[in-house]
């Protein structure tokens, strides 16, 4: 027994040497190709590529918004129908951020289904109003709020299908729509599918 502890200690080192350890890596998301289960961000990004790639090419949208000004988009509801507590905003920001680079729409900040899409500072802004600590010039005037043309508005969806080898195929579907708030009517839908096949032993949820 009394040469027990200094084996232990000895394992114990070894295990706790630098490359017996699990490190961090920087991930160089340029030239990432590992593959997971579950999402990833490559799917959310390929998810929201391919839906701003039908909104901005789309006829019915062109036709839409016509040249001679912008157009005001609403983040509006994005259902999570999934086990896996997605946060809709990892698509609708990236949505938001390629449609703000195209000159014909500018973003809601007061319509939106989500807090996290809705700024209450504009409405803290007028809300000042009246008050004579404030210098009146810089209080916001009245009739400047734009109202939104257009909504988006979605679906993500998982299904956990089981395989004949007993493995699981992973589908998952980003079901994202662009309706026209003048008409009632949706001018874009798109449909993007990701689907994974692992063991019987890899689960998501």
């Amino acid at each position: 027994m009394k040469h027990a502890f200094p084996a232990l200690l000895a394992a114990a080192l070894l295990l706790a040497a630098p490359g017996c350890m699990d490190r961090t890596e920087l991930v160089d998301i340029e030239n990432d190709t590992e593959i997971v289960a579950g999402l990833d961000y490559k799917d959310f990004e390929a998810a929201a590529a391919e839906a701003t790639q039908t909104i901005l090419a789309s006829a019915k949208v062109r036709a839409a918004t016509p040249a001679g000004k912008t157009y005001v988009v609403a983040i509006g509801k994005v259902e999570d129908a999934t086990p896996l507590g997605i946060d809709t905003d990892l698509i609708t920001a990236r949505v938001s951020e390629a449609l703000l680079a195209d000159e014909r729409f500018e973003i809601s900040a007061v319509f939106a289904d989500k807090a996290s899409n809705r700024d209450d500072t504009i409405t803290d802004a007028r809300a000042v109003r009246g008050n004579d600590e404030f210098d009146a010039a810089t209080i916001q005037k009245k009739g400047q709020l734009k109202a939104p043309d257009f909504s988006l508005t979605g679906k993500i969806i998982a299904r956990d299908v089981r395989r004949d080898n007993g493995g699981h195929q992973y589908e998952y579907y980003f079901q994202l729509r662009m309706n026209n708030l003048a008409t009632g009517t949706a001018v874009m839908i798109k449909e993007t599918k990701v689907i994974k096949r692992t063991g019987a032993k890899d689960h998501t949820w």
